[in-house]
């Protein structure tokens, strides 16, 4: 079966937790950066929508007209859950004629080992478990799963697959297990990105302070 990849993004407000480091548009910056690097994983592994809330064409007017780095963008009211779970539904009453990837956009360090490592997972559904509790991609193969993206979203995915008879796997990576929320998650980024993101901050002036840990400042010089 085919393989429909959902990107959920939002840039009004993105990454708020690193406002101690970087002002409203450079997170907005950042947040494109990775959404760049996260649609350069998975582009080659299927259709791919972003899904967004309204604000996108501050980042790309043309992205109104519906695409944007060759995926097409969908604009919701909604919220996280609430849109994904309504994505989920329309491709179970068109019949489910494709499995649905959903890949978070601040995975700044995903591959594409990644990807082709959650598609090849068995199970009704897949999950990537995040840092913290979160889950940062679900692979779904069953029309009857729905998110669950409030709080502790990873034990409540695998309660509701379990509640529902679903067999569910899991597939674990540094790298897609690496979301990008906190500033000391940027030593992540120069750490072991590859793409666009660690050449943003990069350009900012960040730096890594070897000091026996991975801290991130603002090079003075």
């Amino acid at each position: 079966m085919r393989t429909s990849i959902v990107v959920p993004f939002r840039l009004i407000g993105a990454k708020s937790r690193l406002s101690p480091l970087l002002h409203p548009g450079e997170r907005r910056l950042l947040a494109a950066a990775m959404l760049r690097d996260v649609l350069r994983a998975v582009r080659n592994f299927g259709d791919v929508t972003i899904l967004t809330r309204p604000g996108f064409d501050l980042l790309d007017p043309d992205g109104s007209a519906g695409s944007f780095w060759g995926a097409r963008v969908q604009v919701s009211d909604l919220d996280l859950n609430d849109a994904l779970n309504e994505f989920i539904a329309r491709n179970a009453l068109n019949g489910w004629q494709e499995d649905l990837l959903i890949v978070m956009a601040d995975l700044a360090l995903i591959s594409e080992d990644d990807i082709s490592g959650m598609l090849r997972r068995p199970g009704d559904v897949v999950l990537c478990p995040g840092r913290g509790g979160g889950t940062n991609m679900i692979l779904i193969r069953s029309p009857e799963f729905r998110t669950c993206y409030t709080g502790l979203s990873y034990p409540k995915h695998i309660d509701f697959a379990r509640q529902a008879g679903l067999k569910a796997s899991i597939y674990e990576s540094l790298r897609a297990g690496c979301d990008i929320d906190e500033p000391e998650d940027l030593a992540e980024v120069l750490l072991h990105g590859r793409g666009d993101t660690p050449e943003f901050l990069q350009s900012l002036g960040f730096v890594l302070d070897d000091k026996g840990r991975c801290k991130i400042h603002r090079d003075k010089r």
